[in-house]
């Protein structure tokens, strides 16, 4: 698959349900109104690496994180170290 960019949890889901994701670089805050806070019920890049581990669809080249909310990034990357520490 060719370089893809998600804008929204639903689009972040769809590509990786193809199974083609080779590797991930994901944010926590997925719309613009996450500048301002997260709007209720929006989902987040944590939401994303829920449903990954949930499913067990996981790149097999990696996953990052590049969020620069600092609470999003660690609950993140707990889920994702959770697998590749396996």
């Amino acid at each position: 698959m060719a370089a893809e960019w998600a804008k929204n949890y639903e689009e972040a889901i769809a590509a990786l349900r193809t199974g083609q994701v080779t590797f991930a670089s994901l944010d926590h805050d997925l719309s613009v109104d996450d500048m301002m806070g997260q709007p209720k019920g929006e989902k987040t890049g944590y939401d994303v690496v829920c449903w990954m581990e949930e499913n067990g669809v996981w790149p097999k080249e990696g996953v990052v994180v590049h969020s620069c909310n600092p609470s999003g990034r660690a609950r993140m990357q707990m889920v994702i170290d959770r697998h590749y520490q396996r």
